[in-house]
């Protein structure tokens, strides 16, 4: 299943980019240093914390209305995309490139299945 290693690879850019330092920029407003503290301290960097406690229940509501149930997307729309995999051919992968190759191609028959024929 090719979901684990576009997670993996998700989560080491969300590492290297939440700890490489922004450089400071001559005449620039925006802070500068590694986004992971500037997150964490944002009163070092002269911001303001924005952050707003949620309570546990929002939170829990939230996790049942946003986790897919039986399948990864809307069921319809994931039977659609079966059919036309099996219908052209297409197979799943582990390579992030052709992941994407295989969204851009089931995004275009869906969309040419959807035109008007004349």
């Amino acid at each position: 299943m090719p979901i684990p290693r576009i997670q993996e690879e998700l989560d080491e850019i969300v590492l290297a980019w939440n700890n490489h330092r922004i450089r400071p920029v001559h005449n620039s407003r925006s802070p500068h240093g590694r986004p992971s503290i500037m997150y964490a301290v944002p009163r070092v960097y002269g911001a303001t914390d924005c952050l707003h406690p949620v309570g546990l229940e929002k939170v829990e509501a939230c996790l049942e209305e946003c986790v897919f149930k039986d399948f990864p997307c809307d069921e319809e729309i994931f039977n659609v995309c079966v059919d036309l995999m099996s219908e052209h051919d297409l197979d799943l992968t582990n390579d992030v490139f052709a992941a994407v190759d295989l969204y851009i191609t089931l995004r275009q028959l869906i969309n040419s299945e959807l035109e008007p024929h004349t």
